[in-house]
């Protein structure tokens, strides 16, 4: 079984209902229907409750909860501590799958036993009257910028078990902490090479002092300061400002190969 986690706050305020029914449509009209729908609501106040009610009666929410909650981690954090699937999609209000057989692709990959979780690609669109465009998976980046979008990834619910859950400290950052603790754990992935989803533009992530701050952070907590990188370092890293000094420094002390291939991978495309 697959449990959809999907944190929720406000959706009618942020004029989100439509996209919210599209999410749901797309996620139970998939073609593999043996999923959970777990709905975290964070104690809205803008009708939101009245139609979640409406879709737990229509049967396609299992488990909803209302209350106040600290960030969207902590709401994650709550929805895989009630998962009784064996896997675990995480899912924004405002994104929706456009493959009705993603599902089952990525459950019959995940039954091989030779992977831990599946990602694939989405196609964001613009808010600002600017062209939409393709995020593509990529672990060759993972080290130094988000490798997958956490929408399209379906994850061993062992992977949470075995590696931790989303650190709640952060506020954008928390779901590429887990990726890097995943990757550095050998937890083992497949990239299916095609769009399955579709995002919109915008929202907190959008914040790029936050960002920039909280991803440095988050290099320097998972692998910078066990190699001597410090936190500006990491942020030269993040903003792929590696300069040859750094680069050297990186190859002297990083003993890690995946960290420091994809850092070569890094400072290679920015000297081509």
């Amino acid at each position: 079984m697959i449990s959809i986690i999907t944190p929720c706050l406000n959706i009618c305020r942020n004029k989100r209902k439509d996209y919210f029914d599209k999410m749901m449509q797309s996620i139970h009209e998939q073609s593999y229907n043996n999923l959970e729908h777990i709905i975290i609501d964070g104690n809205s106040e803008d009708g939101t409750l009245k139609i979640l009610e409406q879709y737990k009666i229509r049967g396609w929410i299992n488990h909803l909860v209302c209350e106040k909650d600290t960030g969207i981690y902590q709401a994650m954090n709550k929805g895989i501590k009630l998962a009784r699937g064996k896997y675990i999609n995480i899912m924004n209000t405002d994104d929706y799958f456009l493959d009705g057989n993603y599902f089952e692709q990525a459950i019959n990959l995940l039954q091989s036993g030779e992977v831990d979780f599946i990602h694939a690609d989405r196609i964001t669109r613009s808010k600002e009257n600017k062209p939409d465009f393709i995020k593509r998976g990529d672990e060759r980046v993972a080290f130094f910028r988000m490798p997958f979008r956490h929408q399209t990834m379906i994850v061993k619910k062992k992977v949470f078990e075995d590696t931790g859950l989303f650190d709640e400290k952060y506020k954008i950052a928390s779901d590429y902490k887990f990726v890097l603790k995943m990757l550095l754990a050998e937890k083992k992935g497949y990239h299916f090479n095609k769009v399955v989803l579709c995002s919109q533009g915008g929202g907190i992530s959008s914040n790029r002092e936050k960002c920039i701050e909280e991803v440095s952070q988050v290099l320097y907590e998972c692998y910078g300061h066990k190699y001597n990188l410090n936190l500006k370092e990491c942020k030269d890293i993040y903003l792929r400002n590696i300069s040859p000094q750094l680069y050297s420094k990186i190859l002297l002390n990083i003993k890690d190969k995946k960290i420091k291939d994809s850092l070569t991978y890094c400072y290679m495309q920015n000297i081509d």
